[in-house]
């Protein structure tokens, strides 16, 4: 039941949703004029090439396309325009065409079309040449994030800038200002505040005291959007690969090079029709007096969803966790960040959605939080809408 939900979620991604009452994409218009180049990870890992005709494909007998940029919008080298060929729906530059808007690169290169991050390989036949396609409309598909080399916008500051060359996927950032009701997991928040991130180095600790405002991500124009803390966290340790930790009642969350963290986010009926974004927030150090998190170190760290739940989670060990079903996006953590590792409609059933965190081989980031300390979303969690 749960491996089928989460495929069911994983297409869920990739096909079209009902619109939310309130929610309208809108385009970022920066660097119009660049040129990029575009890999893909998660499948077939290669960069992206064209045929004669135009066709988008990645291959590794294929030379990588350069493309240009316009704002939501992308040409081929020889100026035609690139869209969602119907009806297919496959990913090709056409001459005298008008290009697909609704594109977006993210700060860490990311590419997402009408707030969808994740799209479809799917194979040719003509040996390891995959198309790309919006939905799974080929043979032998399967999921695939897509990334820019070049044309990204600055992560939050400016101050962020030098880091976007190694990171992958978007980052958006809003605002929402949230308050904990009653004893609940549930936040709710309004988004008619103005986002302000701050970047910082070193050591880094923030509090529960701040007053709202803390920016956060709000899928789109969400006018009522709910927060929810994860239902259980689990930690395991690659450096004693067959111990486990027990249960974790506190809800502890510790990232460091060896020690990776487990999120389990459950469903029910009362998800159907909700777009759900999963969101990791880090509040700025500026804001806060008395600790709420610690952060040590420099480095990315991923994010992943698995293909279940634990199955029995106080004797969960890195060696039996769940395999990676989709790796997310690496990010840079530092206070004040907003990352959108993932936006899928709600699944409108009994379920799970299980996500892993973890330090980049290399990474040297140490983070120590406690969920459910403050009514500040911190560290990872859901938002329906």
């Amino acid at each position: 039941m749960v491996e089928m939900l989460l495929r069911i979620v994983l297409v869920m991604l990739l096909a079209s949703v009902t619109s939310v009452k309130g929610i309208s994409p809108v385009p970022i218009h920066i660097n119009a004029g660049c040129s990029f180049h575009l890999t893909t990870s998660s499948g077939h890992n290669g960069t992206v090439g064209q045929l004669a005709d135009g066709q988008v494909r990645v291959g590794s007998d294929l030379t990588p396309s350069l493309f240009t940029w316009f704002g939501d919008a992308f040409t081929d080298h020889q100026g035609r325009g690139c869209w969602w060929t119907p009806p297919s729906l496959v990913l090709q530059c056409d001459l005298n065409q008008q290009p697909n808007h609704g594109f977006v690169i993210g700060c860490y290169g990311g590419v997402s079309y009408q707030h969808q991050s994740l799209f479809y390989e799917c194979q040719t036949g003509d040996g390891d040449e995959v198309n790309l396609y919006l939905e799974p409309n080929g043979a032998g598909c399967s999921t695939v994030t897509i990334h820019a080399d070049s044309c990204r916008p600055p992560c939050a500051s400016g101050s962020f800038s030098s880091r976007q060359s190694t990171a992958t996927t978007s980052i958006t950032t809003r605002t929402a200002r949230a308050s904990l009701t009653s004893t609940t997991t549930s936040f709710h928040a309004s988004t008619s505040h103005t986002s302000q991130l701050s970047s910082h180095g070193g050591t880094a600790t923030t509090s529960s005291s701040a007053p709202p405002g803390k920016a956060t991500p709000a899928p789109r124009n969400c006018e009522a959007p709910v927060f929810e803390r994860p239902d259980e966290i689990i930690l395991v340790d690659k450096s004693k690969p067959d111990t486990a930790n027990g249960l974790n009642p506190n809800m502890i969350v510790q990232l460091t090079p060896n020690i990776s963290a487990i999120f389990v986010f459950d469903f029910d009926s009362s998800d159907s029709n909700k777009q759900c974004s999963l969101i990791f927030d880090l509040p700025s150090i500026r804001e806060q007096q008395h600790p709420l998190y610690t952060l040590n170190g420099t480095g990315l760290v991923n994010f992943a969803l698995l293909e279940e739940p634990p199955a029995n989670p106080g004797n969960t060990t890195y060696n039996n966790a769940p395999p990676v079903a989709m790796p997310l996006e690496a990010v840079y953590l530092e206070p004040g960040m907003s990352a959108q590792p993932l936006e899928f409609p709600c699944p409108g059933e009994e379920g799970h959605v299980v996500v892993e965190m973890c330090d980049k081989p290399g990474s040297g980031v140490y983070l120590h939080y406690q969920e459910g300390r403050s009514e500040i979303p911190v560290g990872l969690y859901l938002l329906k809408c």
